[in-house]
């Protein structure tokens, strides 16, 4: 695929860039995230909504076993 298209990077919506167009305008209303690889880098993901966004973010999350919350105790502390 060119630079010529942007594709959503959780529902995989594509967006074609007509030659000369600016990024801002052919992108409009998407959310661009920015990480931080390291000092002089970073890695930018493409939304096309915020719904979009927030599916990425939850699969980004650790689950916690489900074991390791039932074994919780959830009583108050007594010496």
């Amino acid at each position: 695929m060119s630079d010529s298209w942007r594709t959503c990077h959780a529902c995989s919506r594509q967006v074609e860039m007509n030659p000369g167009q600016a990024l801002g305008d052919a992108l409009s209303g998407w959310v661009i995230v920015s990480s931080m690889r390291d000092r002089d880098s970073f890695d930018r993901f493409s939304f096309c909504s915020m719904c979009c966004l927030h599916h990425w973010v939850q699969q980004q999350v650790p689950v916690i076993p489900e074991v390791f919350l039932h074994s919780i105790d959830d009583s108050p502390y007594s010496p």
